[in-house]
């Protein structure tokens, strides 16, 4: 029940993020589109599952308090995480070389292991020799512009460099015999990107480089890194509408440490991780 309302009360914090982007995309694209010819605008949207290693930790002290949380601990691997699956999002709105997207990963990660060591968090003490479980959550979501640029005038090669806000939503439970700690937070940083695409003689495959990082302005600004490589076979082709096929590698990094005097710290590496999914533009 606990665990429901607390990702119930998540949600909706979130829900406020979406609602206010999405609203942002929809204006624009509407004033900006008016009295356009309908070959001017474009959509996308793009679906893709993602699988693989993930290493790091989750330090999560009481109220910033010095002896509250073992350094660097609980690491991912003696929770009982050492894999898991991430989907993937995004809806792209068009209109001449001016791209708004939005978008989002979902990174929902569990597991159960027994402790070699007494472990401290959230104030919580935790035994050697006791049986845990954890659920982590590193969702973070994207929204911002871009810009197509054709470096041959028959677009065989296409790069986009992008500006916008990455938000994390992080949630984190562990339970024991008799003991649980629980935390989530939501934090937002500045993202720059740029996305690569080389379309032989413009046929229907394609090999596209996705590079995306949010710059450590801060300590306490969460950072969310991805480096893809992704080949994409057009397999269907009708009028404005095409469908795509994607398939590659992915690399991430998640880390975020706050300023208390012990900080809420999180690290969090991907890869490699082999990536599958659709890209519908229409």
């Amino acid at each position: 029940m606990c665990r429901l309302a607390n990702r119930t009360t998540d949600s909706a914090r979130v829900l406020t993020l979406w609602i206010p982007a999405v609203q942002f995309i929809l204006l624009v694209t509407t004033a900006y589109a008016q009295g356009q010819e309908e070959s001017d605008r474009r959509f996308s949207l793009e679906g893709s599952y993602l699988y693989g290693e993930v290493d790091g930790y989750v330090q999560t002290p009481s109220g910033g308090e010095s002896g509250t949380t073992s350094s660097r601990r609980p690491s991912l691997d003696e929770i009982g995480i050492s894999n898991t699956s991430v989907y993937d999002s995004q809806f792209i709105a068009a209109l001449h070389d001016n791209e708004l997207y939005l978008g989002g990963q979902w990174i929902r990660m569990s597991g159960s292991a027994t402790l070699d060591e007494t472990l401290i968090t959230q104030g919580k003490t935790f035994d050697a020799g006791m049986q845990v479980s954890s659920e982590v959550d590193l969702d973070w979501y994207r929204f911002g512009y871009r810009r197509r640029l054709s470096l041959c005038q028959d677009r065989e090669w296409t790069i986009w460099p992008s500006a916008g806000v990455a938000v994390l939503d992080f949630s984190y439970h562990l339970r024991g015999t008799d003991v649980a700690a629980d935390r989530s937070y939501i934090k937002l940083n500045a993202q720059f990107g740029l996305e690569t695409e080389w379309r032989p003689r413009g046929g229907p495959f394609s090999l596209d480089l996705v590079l995306l990082v949010s710059p450590p302005i801060s300590s306490s600004l969460p950072q969310m890194n991805v480096e893809e490589l992704v080949a994409k076979y057009r397999v269907f082709e009708h009028q404005r509408s095409e469908l795509e096929i994607i398939g590659g590698v992915a690399f991430e990094q998640i880390y975020f440490e706050d300023n208390q005097n012990t900080s809420n710290r999180i690290k969090a590496d991907f890869g490699p991780m082999i990536v599958f999914g659709l890209n519908w533009r229409f």
